[in-house]
């Protein structure tokens, strides 16, 4: 004998009310796991090139829109910074590190008197840089890797946006993580949204549209009752 376990009714899906949605960049976090290692290091080894990987898909789309917001992830081996340059027009890596490198200098974390290597800046359209500041940290580990690639695409990514804000370059975006799909990334709008409420329901959109969502199953399970009488002994 058995019986149908009850299953719960699922909320009404909340409704977008944004009409300026354009994409998402995710990286899965299972993918990411192929990189792990097992002895701490002394710089990391993968947070920048994820954070990099899905910025340059953010310009591309920006770019697609007509979107005046180019963004990359630097990372200053010598000196332990993570920061994320930002610009109104496209840019090379080199100079986007030699940008880095002169910002540091400006705000007192670099000496102007130390030796660095130069790079030749073309880009006029800098606006800024957001950075964090990781040289209290001896020893990096995968695990640590993977907690700061979250934290700085949630938080990193807010005085970024702002940033662009300040100079009328509207591009909005957010960084989610829904650890349901294993999934982190950037939402990428053209207008304003309730970030609350809209940017990780549009992610879960934009995952089921390309066919990257994994969707529950719904089927009732049974479950086994024993009895005296029962066959499920």
């Amino acid at each position: 004998m058995a019986a149908k376990k009850r299953t719960s009714k699922k909320a009404s899906t909340p409704i977008l009310s944004n009409t300026g949605f354009i994409g998402a960049t995710f990286a899965d976090t299972e993918e990411l796991t192929k990189h792990e290692y097992y002895f701490p290091r002394k710089n990391l080894q993968i947070t920048h090139y994820v954070l990099d990987g899905l910025l340059q898909g953010v310009n591309h789309v920006f770019k697609n829109n007509h979107v005046s917001a180019y963004l990359s992830c630097v990372y200053l081996h010598k000196y332990k910074k993570l920061g994320l340059v930002l610009s109104t027009s496209p840019f090379e890596k080199t100079e986007g590190t030699g940008y880095f490198i002169n910002y540091l200098k400006e705000i007192g974390h670099i000496s102007w008197e130390e030796k660095t290597r130069e790079y030749e800046i073309h880009n006029t359209s800098f606006i800024g840089v957001v950075f964090a500041d990781l040289s209290k940290i001896e020893r990096f580990t995968f695990e640590f890797e993977m907690e700061l690639i979250s934290k700085f695409i949630k938080e990193l990514i807010i005085p970024a946006k702002e940033l662009f804000l300040q100079h009328n370059v509207k591009a909005y975006i957010s960084g989610v993580e829904n650890t349901d799909q294993h999934k982190v990334g950037f939402v990428l709008s053209v207008k304003p949204y309730d970030e609350r409420k809209e940017a990780e329901l549009y992610f879960i959109e934009y995952l089921r549209e390309r066919g990257f969502y994994e969707e529950e199953d719904d089927e009732e399970e049974l479950v086994p009752i024993h009895s005296k009488w029962s066959f499920f002994k």
